[in-house]
């Protein structure tokens, strides 16, 4: 081979390589899923969001393929990761795989895991809003984080802001991301309040992936750092739950409903009565005759109407009061249950800033069993 060729030949692979390599770095920077088998050299999973973005965990887990694929297919057996990660919010993250030709062992299966994947989401940082920026939020959706995240919030403040969507919806939190300073095991340096009046809770150390329902459709949320911090903070995402309908005119005069967030959007056409057109005539008499004369009671022609009696008047309006009043005293008594209730659970429902650390079930969280990230 001469080395013409030769050189031919080196220009080619360089140019093959640099294509694998470019198209690699497209997959990680707009794809939303990577994986990895055990067996292969790979170290790590390598997530790139790039500038202005913050990377945002949705799932990690193992998984073992019985046809040893390097990603999940229907019919997986999985085992749920719940690492908390630290590099959750920044441009870029980096997972080291754990060592060696499998994973963990999936006791739902009985074997050992031959690939491991994190499906994620690169969030514009723009769509973050900072706690000591924005007093209240009425969107049905939105990303909340303490000042500076993912770095350090750096300085004492305190900062709150309230939530508040649709009387007959409820809210989902979810805390992406939280380090807060704890002082010892069960004390709380700087910490994370918030409350829908009907339970409360103090949060503080690290957690991820955590998500709680409220009670109601308003939920106030406080930061509380008493001193410098070398923490990051927290990152939280929350939303309205079930989705507002919304109804809309198309075309032809008829009504298209419709559901927000993600629900069915297939339009439920009703049809609008256009017809203006009065009723058909009934036929008129073409003859003529005699008129016959008719006596009328002067009282009935002067007033066509019968007139009710007044007892009648006097006990519809009496049973509609009733009514009312039924519904009033029902409505006391289911507040006067649940007050009486609240105030005999006090302990449960902390209805004060108590800095002590507080597990997650204090505040209706989701249970792992059901889906601990999307729950």
């Amino acid at each position: 081979m001469g080395k013409q060729q030769q050189v031919k030949m080196l220009h080619s692979n360089l140019c093959a390589l640099t294509a694998i390599t470019f198209i690699s770095w497209l997959s990680l920077v707009h794809g939303d899923r990577l994986a990895a088998c055990f067996n292969s050299t790979q170290k790590s999973i390598d997530i790139v969001c790039g500038a202005g973005a913050m990377v945002r965990i949705l799932k990690a887990f193992y998984g073992f393929s019985p046809t040893d694929s390097c990603e999940y297919r229907e019919g997986d057996c999985t085992l749920p990761e719940y690492e908390n990660y630290p590099c959750v919010g920044r441009e870029s993250c980096s997972i080291n795989l754990p060592t060696g030709t499998y994973g963990s062992l999936i006791r739902s299966c009985g074997r050992y895991s031959n690939y491991f994947q994190v499906e994620y989401e690169c969030v514009p940082a723009t769509v973050t809003n900072d706690i000591c920026s924005h007093p209240q939020m009425t969107a049905q959706h939105g990303y909340i984080s303490t000042p500076r995240y993912p770095n350090n919030y750096h300085k004492a403040q305190n900062c709150k802001t309230s939530i508040k969507v649709a009387p007959d919806q409820q809210i989902r939190l979810h805390i992406i991301d939280m380090d807060l300073e704890q002082k010892g095991k069960t004390d709380c340096a700087d910490w994370m309040y918030f409350n829908d009046k009907f339970h409360s809770i103090t949060l503080c150390g690290r957690r991820a992936n955590d998500t709680y329902k409220s009670y109601s459709y308003f939920l106030d949320i406080e930061l509380q750092a008493g001193s410098d911090s070398k923490s990051k903070g927290f990152w939280l995402y929350y939303e309205a739950f079930p989705p507002l309908p919304t109804t809309t005119l198309i075309g032809g005069g008829q009504k298209s409903t419709t559901m927000q967030q993600g629900s069915s959007t297939t339009p439920r056409l009703l049809p609008i009565s256009t017809d203006q057109s009065p009723p058909p005539m009934t036929q008129q008499a073409t003859t003529t005759s005699t008129p016959i004369p008719v006596y009328h009671d002067i009282v009935t022609q002067s007033n066509n109407k019968p007139s009710l009696p007044f007892a009648a008047i006097a006990g519809g309006v009496i049973g509609t009061l009733s009514v009312i009043l039924i519904i009033l005293l029902t409505l006391l008594v289911i507040k006067w249950f649940k007050e009486r209730r609240y105030y005999q659970d006090k302990d449960q429902f902390l209805d004060h800033r108590n800095p002590a650390f507080r597990s997650s079930g204090d505040f209706n969280a989701c249970k792992v069993e059901v889906d601990y990230y999307h729950c």
